[in-house]
């Protein structure tokens, strides 16, 4: 009798054990799985329209560069959503230095960090499109996979904000005239292209944020890292996986070792640019009122003709 005590405590030990780990496993990625998200925001009517809209009449998106008016400002876009305290901190900084900037975030990220977002759009800055999981090099997919990124992610961010982004960015993507298209077909107006990166880790000092300002051009859109950018892993055939998977643990690389972490907090560099951009004259702006260019695509060359 004793033994079968024993045999039934062991077993009800092994199972809470493992009810606990599942439960810690699937807590650290609770974004990761996009089939779950497709479960809380189905987007199958959106992407027919996007399919149909692309089939029957394709336009391509706007591209939002470098503003060339001589106006003295600047645009700030943030890549990447961070978490909650870093969000709150940076909206703080702006706030003080009456800045103005757009929020590119995931959805999978806005779908798990419903207050962060909520926070960014009480402090009324902009949010915008940055595909579901942050995916580089977003004009490789498939068109069926670039629209769901996109359509997922908009529906995402129209269920918590009440209105669908029109702003686009992805990490190490080419504006093709494929990408714009697809981005017009998915409700989104813009694709913003940066020309200056944010030199994370190194404005160690006023002075460094001073000397960095001081190289800016007037009209310069800066590229803030505030995110982990992900990439889409695809997987051999014969693999009981059926489509690409996102890598779940971004911060790990190939080799094994964590990347080591910018020595710099992020709200206080960005304190230091903010004041080093104020006694520059120099306003913070809303990329909105940038350049606004069409995509030209390049056409084949063609053999002269015989008159």
């Amino acid at each position: 009798k004793k033994l079968c005590i024993a045999l039934v405590g062991i077993v009800i030990i092994a199972g809470s054990a493992a009810f606990l780990y599942q439960s810690l496993r699937d807590s650290a990625h609770p974004a990761a799985d996009i089939t779950d998200l497709s479960a809380n925001y189905e987007v199958s009517e959106e992407m027919a329209k996007a399919r149909e809209k692309l089939d029957k009449n394709p336009q391509a998106s706007e591209v939002l560069t470098v503003d060339r008016s001589g106006r003295q400002q600047v645009a700030l876009v943030f890549d990447g959503l961070p978490d909650r305290a870093m969000t709150a901190r940076l909206l703080d900084v702006l706030q003080k230095y009456h800045a103005k900037a757009v929020f590119f975030v995931e959805g999978g990220n806005a779908a798990d960090q419903p207050e962060t977002i909520k926070l960014i759009q009480k402090a009324g800055q902009e949010i915008g499109n940055y595909t579901l999981f942050g995916v580089q090099q977003a004009e490789k997919l498939s068109q069926e996979d670039l629209l769901q990124q996109l359509c997922q992610t908009q529906k995402i961010l129209k269920v918590m904000t009440g209105t669908e982004p029109s702003l686009f960015r992805a990490p190490r993507t080419k504006y093709t005239d494929s990408l714009l298209k697809s981005l017009d077909a998915a409700g989104i107006q813009y694709a913003v292209k940066s020309n200056v990166p944010f030199p994370r880790g190194t404005l160690h000092s006023q002075e460094d944020a001073d000397a960095f300002a001081a190289e800016l051009q007037p009209g310069s859109i800066i590229a803030i890292p505030s995110g982990v950018a992900v990439e889409m892993k695809t997987y051999e055939p014969g693999k009981t996986n059926e489509r690409p998977a996102i890598d779940k643990r971004p911060t790990i690389t190939d080799d094994g070792s964590a990347p080591a972490r910018p020595k710099e907090d992020l709200a206080d560099e960005v304190e230091r640019l903010l004041a080093a951009l104020q006694q520059r004259n120099m306003d913070m702006e809303f990329v909105d009122g940038f350049r606004h260019i069409h995509y030209i695509p390049v056409l084949p060359a063609t053999e002269p003709q015989a008159e």
